[in-house]
């Protein structure tokens, strides 16, 4: 008897694992829109990067929680965007459950584009899963288009209107993890795909209004940064120029003004290449790796009719607990 119950357990498990190993994500490449209602053509974007969330309630994390309630507090952002790792866990799929939880009490529109961590102890279809099953009012997320082997999940466009006027787009670009390639030259870290290169020029040439762009993992441009660097932290780059920065500056007309990435905890500088903003967030997670302090970047655009400006700079822990 004890042995057929047993069997029969077995047999129910085995039907569970299949059928969480079958679950299909969904493509969908439609617009993405977030209407914020404004006197003016202003948008103050605040960007978070490696959270890296490990347990979601130990001391480290409620940190990184609390933080991040004061920042909201303080800089009063329009649109939030982290720019990956926003978990480094076995503990993963309730992590962001817990999170989509967390960013939704600010009702401020916000999104994301995955880290090379997310992925560290599950498959991204599970995190993805876990994603379309959160009851959330405040995420705009999508897988978006099937960019083919290697494309990533969540390559997708968001357009913010003002009044339901057009004045800025955000590209979300998915740099995955480790290279697939077995090289090692150029480094170990993946890349964006042709065909995620191929889709931005397809969607920049029906823009009207500029647009700024997010992924993890920085572009190889990053490296041609010489400026003074506190930390000494090296640009850990895609490991192949596939030809984004350049179809921003010849096929895209420099309509994408700037590119904000993250991955490499102790940097945290911008500069202009071919007047584009290329810059790094400003680790914000307190289980992430060095001690630079936690903070995260501003990214403010005034559209004034057909011209833009941008403006993008760091707002500190110790700067938001002083404004209080």
């Amino acid at each position: 008897m004890k042995k057929l119950i047993v069997i029969i357990l077995m047999g129910i498990l085995s039907v569970t694992l299949i059928g969480c190993n079958k679950y299909q994500v969904k493509y969908d490449k439609d617009l993405l829109t977030i209407n914020l209602e404004k006197e003016n053509d202003e948008i103050k974007i605040m960007q978070l990067t490696d959270l890296h969330l490990a347990y979601g309630n130990d001391f480290l994390d409620k940190k990184t929680f609390s933080l991040i309630d004061k920042l909201v507090e303080n800089v009063n952002p329009d649109v939030i965007i982290i720019t990956g790792d926003i978990t480094m866990s076995l503990l993963a799929k309730k992590l962001f459950k817990q999170f989509i939880n967390h960013m939704d009490k600010y009702d401020v529109p916000w999104s994301f584009v995955f880290g090379n961590h997310e992925m560290d102890f599950h498959d991204m279809k599970e995190i993805i899963k876990i994603i379309d099953k959160t009851k959330t009012k405040n995420l705009y997320f999508k897988v978006g288009e099937d960019l083919g082997e290697n494309g990533g999940y969540g390559n997708f466009k968001i357009e913010i209107q003002n009044n339901s006027n057009p004045i800025l787009n955000l590209y979300m670009l998915d740099t995955k993890a480790n290279r697939l390639d077995g090289k090692t030259d150029g480094g170990v870290y993946d890349y964006l795909t042709i065909n995620q290169v191929d889709w931005y020029k397809r969607e920049i040439v029906t823009d009207d209004v500029r647009s700024l762009a997010f992924m993890h993992i920085p572009l190889r441009q990053y490296l041609k940064y010489y400026g003074f660097d506190n930390y000494k932290e090296k640009t850990h780059a895609q490991a192949v120029d596939t030809g984004f920065f350049d179809a921003m500056v010849n096929e895209g007309n420099k309509k994408t003004m700037g590119v904000f990435v993250g991955h490499d905890h102790l940097l945290d500088f911008s500069f202009y290449l071919d007047d584009i903003m290329l810059a790094y967030g400003n680790v914000s997670g307190f289980n992430a790796y060095g001690k630079k302090e936690r903070g995260a970047r501003i990214i403010e655009v005034t559209k004034n009719e057909s011209n833009y400006e941008l403006n993008s700079y760091l707002v500190l822990e110790n700067e938001v607990l002083s404004w209080k």
